[in-house]
């Protein structure tokens, strides 16, 4: 059962019981993230994410993670690009214990000039292993590539140039503009009772106040097709092809989600039919729908042999046409429908995936949004829904393309590339 409450300070409570579980999942959504940057501090959102659990004027570094490690169960913290969140997923006894944990870090974090030195240094080491995965840069260089000088196509975790330039200044600057009671949504899922969970929640975090910053002014990117070839030494090439996709809240996002499905989700899509079963020229391919506040992008994602790999891109690219051309059949579409429909209603069991959908939702919609109106969703999607929004983006010009691997000549294969897409 759904239901939500507002503190007297703004703070968003919102809570789901879900019966016949001992645990239960609470997140701390902050409604900040790399986009809130510019290109000066990008990486001070990770950096403040890394620093709450590092001391508090009550506790140390070292207290804050014995308490996490006695709490058992998941406790810890990421940065997106839209958002903040905590999370604690813990048994029905800890929720207090959690809360109290947050409330401190939230509320008395020092933000010590020696630790965030370390940490400093830890997140160099963490943008160091970033440019080992070659998948990982790929997606990102893709991003930068397609959204240059906007938010959306930076690092989350910021450059070493960034972060090694952040003074302590700007970083409790930046924390009192943007952490604050009004951006701030508890949600929590599993064995709990909504209005004991309001009144814990009201007493570790009634003082919070209010950001500086009151509102979010982000624009939305300007989308730019383009190729972004770079070389590295390795046995395959890691490729992202790119277009522009619905934002989070479009009314075309199930169209997204269904050419996603259709294109590269599970052993029967059309790429991992036709790339991996029929050919064998990849060993992994996929797609994946990021949607965002400002800005959606639907990406294929894989990697092959330098030999394979132009004839792969022209393949994708050829599928991306041909669901320009044709509507998807009725039975390719009804399983793509069967497939979403299982994601929905499979991910509602767990109490992780109901607490961050709670916080989501709120976030970009501000409201609940029910399994069935998200199952209505998905089977209300016709062939023409897909096609339709295939052609707005599946275009000369649009279609993007980042690729790292073991290139002799990378502005050659960036011209290649280009020809393939539609960009010269």
């Amino acid at each position: 059962m759904y239901r939500k409450s507002v503190l007297d300070n703004g703070i968003r409570v919102i809570t789901e019981r879900m019966s016949g579980v001992r645990s239960l999942t609470i997140g701390m959504v902050l409604e900040v993230g790399s986009t809130d940057e510019t290109a000066q501090n990008n990486g001070v959102a990770h950096c403040i994410e890394h620093l709450l659990f590092k001391g508090t004027t009550g506790r140390d570094a070292a207290t804050l993670a014995r308490m996490i490690d006695m709490a058992g169960g998941q406790l810890g913290a990421f940065t997106a690009r839209d958002y903040t969140c905590l999370y604690a997923a813990v048994l029905d006894d800890y929720r207090t214990f959690a809360l109290d944990i947050f409330g401190d870090v939230l509320l008395h974090s020092r933000f010590e000039a020696d630790a965030f030195r370390r940490e400093k240094l830890a997140i160099f080491q963490e943008l160091e292993a970033g440019e080992e995965q070659p998948a990982k840069l790929t997606q990102e260089l893709l991003k930068g590539t397609v959204w240059p000088g906007h938010p959306l196509g930076r690092n989350i975790y910021g450059s070493r140039a960034s972060v090694e330039s952040l003074s302590r200044e700007e970083l409790l600057n930046f924390y009192a503009d943007h952490y604050g009671a009004n951006r701030l949504i508890v949600s929590a899922a599993g064995n709990l009772d909504h209005d004991d969970f309001v009144a814990q929640v009201n007493d570790a975090l009634w003082s919070l106040p209010a950001t500086r910053q009151m509102a979010r002014s982000v624009p939305a990117p300007l989308y730019q097709g383009a190729v972004a070839v770079r070389e590295r030494e390795s046995a395959h090439v890691y490729f992202a092809v790119g277009v522009p996709a619905p934002t989070y809240t479009a009314p075309d996002r199930y169209a997204a989600y269904g050419l996603n499905t259709v294109l590269g989700a599970g052993m029967s899509s059309r790429l991992y039919e036709a790339l991996r079963d029929e050919r064998g020229w990849v060993y992994e391919i996929g797609t994946n729908y990021h949607p965002y506040r400002e800005a959606g992008l639907l990406l294929v994602e894989g990697f092959t042999t330098l030999a394979n790999f132009l004839p792969v891109v022209a393949s994708i690219v050829g599928e991306l046409i041909r669901l320009t051309d044709e509507p998807v059949g009725a039975e390719e579409l009804w399983r793509a429908k069967e497939y979403l429909r299982g994601e929905i209603l499979i991910g509602a069991e767990g109490s992780n995936t109901r607490m961050s959908q709670l916080a989501t939702q709120e976030m970009y919609f501000g409201r609940f949004l029910p399994l069935e109106e998200l199952v209505e969703g998905v089977r209300s999607l016709e062939a023409a829904d897909l096609q339709g929004l295939a052609e707005r983006v599946f275009e000369p010009g649009l279609v993007s393309v980042a690729a790292v691997g073991p290139f002799e000549d990378t502005a050659q294969t960036e011209r290649q590339l280009g020809e393939l897409v539609g960009l010269s």
